[in-house]
Parts: C-alpha cells; sequence; structure tokens
C-alpha cells in the first residue's frame, strides 16, 4: 500500500511539473476570474454608498466626453485609473443591468491578474512550486468579494503587489532606471487610490532596513527625486495659495485634524490583530520568525523581508491613523488586506528554508500571535459595517 501510495505521488508531481509555470499561472487567473463573476452576480446593483455611485458616475461621464464629473460637475479630488478601466462597460453598453453585469466581469479579471505579480515576487525567492502557492493564495483571500463593487480595491490590488514586486528589485538592483520605475508606480497607485501615499514612505524606508550606511549613497536618486518633487509641490502649492494638503484630493480633510498618539497606537494594535486574524494566524507568525531569522537569510531574501516589512507597516499605520476620526472609528480591513500576498510568500519561504523555530522565540512568536486576536473587542466591531470593511469577523 505505501509503494503505490508513494508511486501515484511521484506520478502527480511528475505530471504537475510536466506543466510549465505559464500555464498553471495562466489557469489560476482564468479560474479566479470565471469563479469571481460567478459570484459577484450576487451582487446585481451598487450598495457601499456613496463609493461605488461616484466611480460608476466617473466612468460613465469619461466613457461619454472624456472628463471625469460627478452629475456633470468636475470630480478631480479622485483617482482616474479605476474609472478609466471601467469605462469601456459605459462606453459599449447602455442597459444599466448590462453595464453593471461587465464592470463586474472587468473587476474578476483585474484582481485575479494579482496572481501574475504575486507569482513573480514569489520566485524572487520561492521555487517555481511554491511560487504558484503563493499565487493561488493571493486570489483566495476573502477580499476578492470586493469584485462585485465598484470599488478601487479591484485596481490597487494587482497594482500594490506589482509596487512590491519592483520594491524588492530596486533593492536588489538599485539602479537609476530601477529607482525612477518604482516612483512612477508608486504614482500611478496614488492616482489609483490616494490612500497609495503611504507607499512613498515605504520605498523611502526599506532601503534603510538593508542599511542605513549605504542606503543615501545607493538610492540616491530615489531620495532625491522625492526631495525635489516635495519642494516642487509646496512651492507651487504656495504660489497657488493652497494648502499642500489639498494635493490629498478628496481625503484633504484627513490631513486637516490633530491624531493622538495614544489613540492611534490603540487603533494600531487592533488594526494589526485583525490582520493577524484575516491571515489565519500562521503567516503573520512566520513573518514575525523570518525577521528574527534575518542574518540566515540571503540578499534576495533580505531585500523581500526589508520590502514587505516597510510596505505592510506603513500601510497599516496609515490605516489606524485614518480610523481614528470620528466619523469611521472602525477596523478598515479593507484598507489593509493589499498586503497579504507578501505573507503568504513570508510563510512559505519560511517553510523553505527549514521552518526555523528557536527555543526561545517561537513559543512567544506563537503563542503572542494566537493571542493577539484576542484583543480585538468583537462585540464593538461586529456590525453593519463590517459587511463591507471587515470581513474576517463576519464568520
Amino acid at each position: 500500500m505505501t509503494a503505490t501510495v508513494a508511486r501515484a505521488r511521484a506520478g502527480g508531481l511528475a505530471l504537475v511539473r510536466a506543466v510549465p509555470a505559464w500555464a498553471w499561472l495562466t489557469a489560476i487567473v482564468a479560474l479566479s476570474a470565471v469563479g469571481r463573476f460567478v459570484l459577484a452576480r450576487r451582487m446585481p446593483a451598487p450598495w457601499i454608498m456613496v463609493d461605488e455611485l461616484i466611480y460608476s458616475e466617473l466612468a460613465k461621464s469619461f466613457a461619454a466626453g472624456g472628463h471625469f464629473l460627478v452629475r456633470d460637475q468636475p470630480a478631480d479630488g479622485y483617482g482616474f485609473v479605476y474609472p478609466l478601466l471601467i469605462a469601456p462597460a459605459y462606453r459599449l453598453f447602455s442597459s444599466v443591468p448590462t453595464v453593471h453585469a461587465t464592470a463586474q466581469a472587468i473587476n474578476s479579471v483585474l484582481m485575479s491578474l494579482a496572481a501574475v505579480p504575486t507569482y513573480f515576487l514569489a520566485r524572487r525567492v520561492l521555487r517555481p512550486s511554491l511560487a504558484l502557492v503563493a499565487s493561488l493564495l493571493a486570489v483566495a483571500i476573502p477580499s476578492m468579494f470586493y469584485t462585485g463593487t465598484l470599488m478601487t480595491e479591484n485596481a490597487f490590488y494587482p497594482l500594490l503587489v506589482c509596487v512590491a514586486l519592483l520594491l524588492v528589485h530596486v533593492l536588489d538592483r538599485p539602479t537609476a532606471k530601477n529607482q525612477l520605475a518604482l516612483l512612477a508606480l508608486c504614482l500611478l497607485a496614488y492616482e489609483t487610490r490616494q490612500q497609495a501615499l503611504a507607499l512613498f514612505p515605504a520605498v523611502l524606508t526599506a532601503p534603510l532596513l538593508l542599511g542605513p550606511r549605504r542606503a543615501l549613497s545607493r538610492f540616491r536618486v530615489l531620495y532625491g527625486t522625492v526631495a525635489g518633487v516635495v519642494a516642487l509641490a509646496l512651492v507651487v502649492q504656495g504660489v497657488r495659495g493652497e494648502s499642500p494638503l489639498a494635493l490629498l484630493g478628496a481625503y484633504e480633510t484627513t490631513g486637516n485634524r490633530g491624531y493622538s498618539a495614544f489613540k492611534v497606537a490603540k487603533w494600531l494594535m487592533w488594526h494589526i490583530s485583525e490582520l493577524d486574524l484575516y491571515l489565519g494566524v500562521a503567516p503573520f507568525a512566520a513573518f514575525i520568525l523570518l525577521a528574527l531569522s534575518w542574518q540566515r537569510l540571503g540578499r534576495t531574501e533580505r531585500a523581500f523581508t526589508a520590502g514587505a516589512a516597510s510596505l505592510s507597516a506603513w500601510i497599516v499605520v496609515e490605516v489606524a491613523a485614518f480610523a481614528t476620526i470620528p466619523t469611521v472609528e472602525r477596523i478598515e480591513e479593507r484598507n489593509m488586506f493589499y498586503v497579504a500576498p507578501l505573507f503568504f510568500i513570508a510563510l512559505l519561504l519560511w517553510i523553505e528554508r527549514g521552518a526555523w523555530r528557536p527555543r526561545t522565540w517561537a513559543p512567544v512568536v506563537a503563542v503572542g500571535s494566537a493571542l493577539l486576536i484576542a484583543t480585538i473587542p468583537f462585540a464593538r466591531f461586529i456590525g453593519v459595517s463590517a459587511t463591507a470593511d471587515t470581513l474576517a469577523l463576519l464568520p
């Protein structure tokens, strides 16, 4: 019996290896897109207000006249990338149900494409088979649910993974061309969703994690370009007589209020705890253990760990600060699920590196990661808002 099972496993592995990675990746994207579209059709109309109505209006106006308008009024404070991507639905069809279904089909493809940059990011530190597992996990997260909504999450998710991929590449090969390309991609992400503002300090922090002494010289193009653009923006806004915060567009008000360090810290703990729950604990704990094994990692593995840590930290801090606003005050999982593939890759990398479990730290990290979830005041956050913003609380 044992010999038969062994032969079956060997045959199965041989079959898997016989199929090229690009074919598996194409199948993952295609099956995910079809499956997500079928599920998305259970949402026959917009329901996350007023966001979905705004982006549908922007897409409709661009399809009709090439301008981004909301009820015939300019709406420059919103990113143009997502409305541009779903505009063909409004250009091709006039029936509202058909337009909505077409936009959901576009969403399903967009979010499923996150598997592609996830695979190539994982390939930098993993063998092909595990990289395919990472790409599969990237399209198996609960937040793929947003393919049924007309929200920027659909475009921002694959874009952020692309930023992570290019960031790790830049950390490994910091040429001037790569550094400028990274900043350009961050700008594209910002034009998709203003939350991408956190990407800029993240890409500036990541090189420092690899070694602050050499960061300024090796990444001088990165730091110099950012410093120059910030200085130019301040001058331009000053000449216009406008606040620099006006560059935040529709989210300008978030910069015009004070933030309590204690309150932000409290919400940061809750957001970290909820992210831990969302990921299923194991990827969260593995990421910490991977960081603790820094000295055991190779150059590319360190680049991945530094990039993933910087992106995750800045995004979660930004979201936690946003959550302290009186009109929000809820865990905004919807704004931080984008980092999930980074943790999945970290888990697989930790396993491939031998699942290093130091006697001193492993029990502390494992138990701490599990108990961290208990800090969430579930009674406070499980409610109507969770259905749109905090999916991990629903079960």
